[in-house]
């Protein structure tokens, strides 16, 4: 790499590694302003461009914060074909999506990471969470003390990676320093300016710039050197450079005059000596320039009076607005600009927050906000706007500050009947709901029950409010309560929003039969709405979705939430998305689908991260889990676990216990029983595990009796298998029903009896088959295959998980049942003449030829005995029997054995 910088070795080193890794690398460099960071990045894109790389370089500003500046000032044209192509309501997600795309291949320089706007923050940490496959470079500049939380969070969890470079630029050496100054400047000057500097290459070289006669009168800061380049200035060289800084970090030449009030020949002779001094240089792009220096150009706008800043802002605005400039440019100048009671501020700020909702949410809160500062006291007569700002901050993330909002604008209206009260009053419980804490406003909506208005609205809110806190007794009884009144007011399109709400409580209750028949009726509304109906009741969609994925009508799930994504995204529902892509990812997960399962679960932690939903992110986390599961990765699945259960958040609900539940399964698979049965008691809530969802309690119960099992605590198991038929019992569904059976084979089997847990692990892969749930059926079949002693079914039985691994993508457990459907085929011993006993070994028992086949397999005592369902005691003593009657010494002779066919 060639080096174009003083010093720096150490640093260029790093970059030129980052080139030459040919896999994904993230560059951090770090250092204080005027460090060098932004000249070791020419340096990064010089050396790529060198090689023929894709090179794209953007960087942030301090005033402006325009959506995406830094990936529209890297990319361009491509980046305005994404924004095209997203063009939806809800596009933000999807745009993350293809922005991933643009990395493979390129090196992105972004600079002044520090001043990035909201959106490209959470870009940046998108692709940070999904880093490209294959070479690629983003290198970041940034100062520490500025960088906004969620980046220096996101930046620190990551920074142990293997493809992540923290590089520290610090002041020069003064060595290095000297040599900046170079042979002109005498050495006593040298260690003046070094000292004054403190090694910043900026402020060196703004020192430098001084007449060498000063030396005694170096200022004390480098501020001060830099508003004593702009004391000699002339006053229209001076108000063309300060008319420069208001309009951005560049800037058109045409532009200047009318800001600055001057002449078109004043302003022009005006740029040419700021050029001149060095203030201002051109870009490489048309008739446009910039400061020498962010810095330079925070001091020269600091330099101008505030009033005077007011009003060319105002000039500026005016002059973009009649050349046709977007927006969200009349925004960043109309902010510093109006004044209180600007009716036409107040509309441009409106449709720029329009226009900037669906893809950054952030910043069209940031000028509603300002909107709303312009009304003055006439904001309280529009609580619409208010409204439209909680809704947009719901949209960002910021839940908190919805609820606050929304609460100023019920603090506001009348009290008594009103539309623009139920909407204030139903949007907090929705809200509420997001920050799983749905019990907040349940006083507020008995409260406004009393106003006569919208009743069925407000009894579905409480309804669902209790949903969200597992009270699903109290969520049936006013789920009731909703429809009838929805009936009694005629309110039709409300109707199957509450009867699907009744399906899913009925679900959790455990009155199966009843959630079948709400389900029943809420689809056959469902399918008959059109899509503009259904836009506006989309929560009908996901709940009787989400019952088809516990009643197991996994296809019917599948089509109906499908049907409400693509709503949800067209009508920019976005506060939904991750619930209903969470059950699209079970719907799959559970009928064995793994690559659409991860792919969905992908997108919903992204969706809820947006959305700043920590118990849909920590579900959509969990879905990640089960898959490494499923993937025969135990123990990446346990690291994911813990990380998962680490950064539940303020997770309420369902998330911690599935987060916590895929924990304890990763425990056991793990060779951890212990914990894991400690793990599903603390979160479950005792024995019986009342605190885990029903419709998955049966799969957590044979969960804790295979714990038990392996702990040697039979008799504990055999009450969590009871627990889990009777939860199979209660239910009817065949995959409770799979659970309880292959619960029940596994104690059967610890407690001597192989050929009734073979008949009770084919009952479950029946039950499992039935509702096509291909793995638990394939697990059955595996289960089966271990303990048949006709080894004729065995390796049946073996065929069919091996069949059923593959399909699903299973590929680990796929080799697995191979392995031993080969073994068992080719375990036969040749007989001794005459039927005699011959020489040989003494034969093994079948549990014997169960340990010697996984001890040829490569397992360990321990993962033997969790497989096998005994402590590993037990296991030893087998292996001693081993031993013995095969006449060796160690395990690499008992698997020597075994391939032989003894």
């Amino acid at each position: 790499m060639a080096i174009g910088v003083v010093g720096r070795e150490a640093q260029l080193g790093e970059l030129a590694r980052a080139l030459n890794a040919g896999v994904f690398q993230v560059v951090e460099l770090v250092g204080e302003p005027g460090m060098g960071k932004t000249a070791l990045l020419t340096e990064l894109r010089i050396a790529a461009a060198a090689r023929r790389a894709r090179v794209a370089a953007g960087k942030a500003t301090e005033f402006e914060r325009l959506p995406f500046a830094m990936f529209s000032d890297a990319f361009g044209d491509a980046w305005t074909d994404l924004l095209t192509s997203v063009d939806t309501p809800d596009g933000r997600a999807a745009l993350y999506r293809s922005a991933r795309s643009l990395l493979p291949g390129a090196v992105l320089v972004l600079d002044d990471v520090h001043w990035a706007d909201e959106a490209s923050i959470e870009l940046i940490e998108h692709v940070l969470r999904h880093p490209p496959a294959g070479p690629a470079v983003l290198a970041m500049a940034y100062r520490p003390r500025q960088l906004p939380d969620r980046l220096a969070i996101a930046f620190s969890a990551l920074a142990g990676e293997e493809w992540w470079r923290r590089v520290e630029v610090g002041p020069l050496t003064p060595v290095e320093a000297a040599a900046f100054c170079g042979d002109t400047v005498s050495p006593a000057r040298r260690d003046d300016l070094y000292v004054a500097s403190g090694g910043n290459p900026f402020y060196l070289d703004a020192l430098l710039r001084l007449d060498p006669g000063d030396r005694e009168e170096l200022p004390d800061t480098v501020r001060a050197v830099l508003i004593g380049e702009l004391a000699g200035l002339a006053q229209p060289l001076r108000m063309v450079a300060q008319a420069a800084a208001v309009l951005g970090e560049e800037f058109e030449a045409g532009l200047i005059g009318a800001v600055a009030q001057t002449g078109e020949i004043e302003t022009l002779a005006a740029l040419d000596a700021l050029i001149a001094r060095d203030l201002i240089r051109q870009s490489l792009v048309g008739q446009r320039f910039r400061f020498r220096h962010p810095l330079l150009r925070s001091v020269v706008y600091g330099s101008a009076g505030a009033g005077w800043r007011i009003g060319a802002h105002g000039r500026a605005a005016r002059l973009l607005a009649d050349r046709g400039a977007s927006l969200a440019v009349q925004a960043i100048h109309l902010e510093r600009s109006a004044t209180i009671g600007d009716a036409g501020a107040v509309e441009v700020l409106v449709r720029a927050a329009d226009q900037a909702s669906s893809l950054a949410p952030a910043r069209a809160a940031h000028w509603l906000r300002e909107a709303l500062r312009l009304l003055g006291d006439r904001a309280a007569d529009q609580p619409e706007l208010s409204m439209r700002l909680a809704h947009t901050l719901a949209v960002a993330g910021q839940l908190g500050e919805s609820r606050e909002i929304l609460h100023e604008v019920l603090g506001r209206l009348p009290a008594g009947p009103s539309d623009q009260r139920l909407e204030a009053v139903t949007t907090l419980a929705m809200v509420e709901r997001l920050l799983g804490s749905p019990t907040g406003v349940k006083r507020l909506l008995l409260s406004e029950l009393g106003t006569g208005k919208g009743k069925a609205a407000l009894e579905l809110e409480v309804a669902a409010g209790a949903m969200r806190g597992s009270q699903f007794a109290t969520a049936v009884s006013w789920g009731e309560r909703a429809l009838e009144s929805a009936i009694a007011e005629g309110e039709h399109e409300l109707i199957s929003t509450i009867t699907a709400l009744l399906a899913l409580a009925h679900t959790f209750y455990g009155s199966t039969a009843e959630a079948a028949a709400h389900l029943d009726e809420a689809v056959r509304m469902i399918d008959r709405a059109q899509d503009k109906m259904l836009t506006g009741q989309l929560e009908s969609i996901l709940r009787a979705g989400w019952t088809e994925v516990f009643l197991e009508r996994h296809d019917e799930a599948v089509r109906h939430l499908t049907r409400g994504l693509e709503l949800a995204r067209a009508g920019g529902r976005s506060y939904l998305l991750a619930d209903i892509l969470v059950g699209l990812a079970y719907a799959c997960l559970w009928t064995g689908r793994l690559d659409e399962a991860t792919r969905h679960a992908d997108e919903a932690f992204e969706a809820a991260v947006l959305v700043g939903s920590d118990e849909l992110r920590t579900m959509a986390a969990s879905v990640g889990v089960a898959v490494l599961m499923w993937t025969g990765e135990p123990a990446n699945a346990l690291r994911a676990a813990e990380k998962a259960v680490s950064e539940m958040g303020s997770a309420a609900g369902r998330g911690p216990t599935i987060a916590a539940g895929m924990l304890a399964q990763a425990k056991l698979l793990t060779g951890d029983p212990a914990g894991a049965r400690s793990t599903l008691l603390d979160i479950g809530g005792g024995e019986t595990l009342p605190q885990m969802e029903f419709p998955t309690r049966a799969a957590w119960l044979r969960a804790l009796a295979h714990a038990e099992v392996a702990l040697g605590d039979t008799a504990a198991a055999e009450l969590s298998v009871q627990r889990a038929e009777m939860t199979a019992s209660a239910s009817g569904l065949n995959g409770h029903r799979g659970h309880a059976s292959l619960a029940r084979a596994t104690i059967l089997l610890a407690t001597g009896d192989p050929a009734g847990a073979a008949a009770a692990a084919a009952v479950s892969a029946a039950a499992f088959g039935a509702v096509g749930m291909r793995l638990y059926q394939a697990q059955s079949h595996m289960f089966a295959g271990s303990v048949l002693a006709d080894r004729t079914a065995a390796m049946a039985e073996f065929g069919r998980a091996k069949a059923l691994f593959g399909a699903c993508g299973a590929e680990p457990l796929f080799r697995q049942a191979e392995i031993h459907q080969r073994r068992v085929g080719g375990r036969t011993r040749k007989p001794a003449p005459n039927g005699q006993q011959g020489d040989g070994p003494t034969p093994l028992s079948d549990r014997e030829r169960q340990i010697a086949e996984l001890v040829a397999a490569g397992h360990t005592n321990r993962q033997i005995a969790e497989q096998l369902f005994m402590s590993p005691k037990t296991v030893e003593a087998h292996l001693s029997r081993i031993f013995a009657k095969l006449g060796v010494k160690t395990r690499a002779a008992v698997a020597t054995a075994w391939t032989q066919g003894f």
